[in-house]
């Protein structure tokens, strides 16, 4: 049944199905015609002598081998016509929901942060359809070779123009080129070449200072929103001291990036492609321009805040993985700037059209960086 969209001043809606109306119910809802099932939930076991959940008895060790919290982003990447791999997001833990009695940071165990450190970043998952039934579920025997966990202490290379950079430099890291594990990884995106885009978001949460940073680093702290006069409520800094800028100021630099992951080799390691930019990103939308350069397409979620593309410097090489894998390291990131011409009182943010129906604008592509210059200065 088509039915008038909420603020489309009458206009019939596309949908081919009844919406679900708002609703305050503990349940699932789904539209009329349609089911829903469970794939794979946190604490599933995903890797070989991986443990059962056992949520009164929840370890760190075990979470590191099991489905991570927090679903966001998901990818499905098929291996034939019943069997595919799926990639999760885990953005964050609710550690009041995870542990009975929690209290906050401060009073949590360590192991208790230690297994919130485990749950985040990604899972890979081996899945199969359930007989003709539409369904999907876990795949549990066999050898599962492709799935994987990678986690808040997971080794990444840090690649691209901020690769090196001294403000990425840190104590176990005086090359700045290793970092250890990916925060809040919320959006993503598919590359043509068969990899996952995963994003790092609101990095600022996990990290703050005990007793100051310098002053030369306050002002692009501030502006990510990262407290240099106070730790972080999660206290992640009790069992890692790199979460202690006062200590490691330069760590919370080596976050906010987009991390590709290659779901069908689990010994690659994952990848921070500095080219791409730091902002709290939401979205790493890929495609081919049309002489076949890739562009990756991703907006910031701080409010007020911007859109983005990058644009490889080289194109994509049908049947070169190699290659490809390249492309996201070299070329041009660009903003968007917007021009219009709707009357400023009537667009208030609620998405309703202007009187004359609809938003009026154009904007343009603004070059930021091209090639492989620096751009981390000041971070």
């Amino acid at each position: 049944a088509a039915t008038a969209a909420p603020g489309s001043r009458g206009r019939v809606s596309r949908l081919r199905f009844t919406p679900v109306p708002p609703n305050r119910d503990d349940a699932v809802t789904v539209a009329a015609g349609y089911r829903q099932g469970i794939v794979v939930r946190w604490g599933d076991p995903i890797l070989p002598g991986a443990p059962a959940f056992d949520f009164e008895n929840q370890t760190a060790a075990a979470q590191a081998q099991q489905f991570g919290y927090n679903c966001d982003f998901l990818a499905v990447f098929p291996l034939g016509r019943d069997r595919a791999l799926l990639w999760s997001n885990h953005e964050y833990t609710d550690e009041e929901l995870m542990f009975r009695g929690y209290t906050g940071g401060a009073s949590a165990t360590e192991e208790q942060i230690k297994i919130a450190l485990a749950a985040h970043g990604g899972s890979v998952v081996e899945i199969e359809r359930v007989g003709g039934t539409g369904q999907w579920k876990l795949v549990t025997s066999g050898r599962r070779p492709f799935n994987r966990r990678i986690h808040a202490s997971t080794r990444m290379t840090i690649s691209g123009p901020a690769a090196g950079h001294p403000l990425l430099r840190t104590a176990a890291d005086p090359a700045g080129r290793t970092v250890r594990g990916m925060l809040n990884n919320c959006a993503g995106g598919v590359t043509p070449w068969g990899t996952i885009l995963t994003c790092e978001e609101n990095f600022n949460q996990y990290f703050g200072a005990s007793a100051g940073v310098p002053a030369a680093a306050q002002p692009a702290l501030a502006r990510y929103g990262i407290s240099f006069t106070a730790l972080a409520g999660r206290r992640w800094d009790r069992v890692e001291e790199r979460f202690d800028l006062t200590k490691h100021p330069n760590e919370v630099n080596r976050f906010g990036y987009v991390v590709e992951v290659d779901p069908f080799n689990p010994r690659a390691t994952p990848i921070k492609r500095t080219a791409l930019g730091r902002i709290k990103r939401e979205g790493a939308t890929v495609t081919l321009s049309r002489d076949g350069r890739a562009v990756v397409y991703s907006g910031d979620d701080e409010r007020f805040d911007y859109i983005y593309k990058y644009v490889s410097a080289e194109k994509v090489r049908s049947g070169s993985r190699k290659h490809n894998l390249t492309l996201l390291d070299h070329g041009t990131l660009y903003v968007a700037k917007f021009t219009g011409d709707s009357p400023a009182a009537e667009i208030d943010g609620t998405g309703t059209l202007p009187a004359d129906g609809a938003f009026d604008g154009s904007g343009q592509w603004i070059a930021l960086v091209s090639g492989n210059k620096s751009f981390v200065d000041g971070m």
